[in-house]
């Protein structure tokens, strides 16, 4: 490389042999003094830590193949993969508290500092490794919502959407989970808890309780007929 030599020196395996910390030496042939014909030889050492999966991409590197001469470009692909690691990392970390898309875990990695490149880049790393099954989480934020929360389908297609959820995912699960979601029941549920049957005949009433089964998630149709089996439900028991 004309004057200039790249190399690894030494190598630590850390976290288990996960990651490696890297002794990388830079040495370059400069003039020395007033004479141009005369070089000296002038070494800079930098040190990296990186995955052992993303050095094995750059050569079968190990302790007893060192020194390994490292080209610039191989060198540069070093560098922004200690970047990426430290990205990868802190993504896992954010993991480990509960669960994000793909898309909300690059939010969180942009707010933490890293680039956008960096957090794009450490996000499908992790998605790769299988660090994120959005299906899976999918199906489990689906399955909450219209169990704990209530909702029908339309206000879980919006809270789906607001989470963050790849299109790719959404588009090929999300009707299949909502088809196997009973929400006659999930309608009838809140119902009976938020209906109260002797104000029906107010016309302010019946406006605000459509409007809150809208916000809910469930249209105006379905919300007439339920309260209509709500009625008759109750009258079967006064019987």
């Amino acid at each position: 490389m004309g004057g200039l030599l790249i190399y690894i020196a030494a190598l630590t395996p850390k976290r288990m042999g996960e990651e490696a910390e890297l002794e990388i030496n830079i040495e370059r042939e400069i003039p020395s003094g007033d004479d141009p014909s005369v070089m000296t030889l002038r070494r800079e050492t930098r040190r990296l830590t990186v995955s052992a999966k993303m050095l094995f991409e750059i050569g079968n590197i190990g302790v007893n193949v060192l020194p390994y001469k490292l080209t610039r470009e191989q060198f540069d692909i070093l560098e922004y993969d200690e970047k990426l690691w430290e990205a990868v990392k802190k993504g896992y970390d954010l993991l480990s508290y509960g669960d994000n898309t793909e898309r909300r875990l690059v939010g969180k990695l942009r707010e933490r500092g890293f680039d956008q490149y960096v957090a794009e880049d450490a996000a499908a790393y992790i998605v790769k490794e299988g660090g994120i099954d959005e299906a899976d989480q999918l199906e489990r934020f689906v399955t909450s919502l219209a169990e704990k929360k209530h909702y029908g389908p339309s206000r879980i297609r919006q809270e789906v959407m607001r989470h963050g959820f790849s299109r790719d995912v959404v588009s090929e699960r999300l009707s299949e989970l909502l088809d196997g979601i009973d929400f006659y029941e999930q309608l009838m549920y809140v119902l009976r808890r938020k209906c109260d049957i002797s104000m029906l005949d107010d016309m302010k009433y019946r406006q605000k309780l459509y409007a809150a089964m809208m916000r809910q998630g469930y249209g105006f149709s379905d919300t007439k007929d339920a309260i209509a089996d709500l009625i008759s439900e109750e009258n079967n028991e006064n019987e």
